[in-house]
């Protein structure tokens, strides 16, 4: 309740409740595996909490702009097999 308002009732049918206590582990159950969707030695991936960070490195802009294209291409198709979208 906010100055007295009240949101309006809404029923769930699908997913879990913001605030729950197992919304956290059942997500990181679910994402814990995107960390094996990137292929590339030159790229580490680092999971905390909700986030996602990839770190990539290489002293070829050129090379390290493929890199990073591949590691996209390679999240999308892990979005995609996951029914998730970025």
């Amino acid at each position: 309740m906010l100055s007295n308002h009240k949101s309006e009732l809404e029923s769930i049918s699908c997913g879990v409740p913001q605030g729950s206590v197992l919304g956290p582990l059942l997500f990181l159950i679910y994402i814990n595996d995107i960390q094996y969707a990137i292929s590339s030695s030159h790229t580490e991936v680092k999971l905390f909490a909700d986030d996602t960070n990839l770190f990539l490195h290489n002293r070829d802009a050129a090379q390290l702009f493929h890199s990073a294209n591949t590691c996209m291409a390679q999240l999308y198709e892990w979005f995609t097999v996951n029914r998730l979208s970025l």
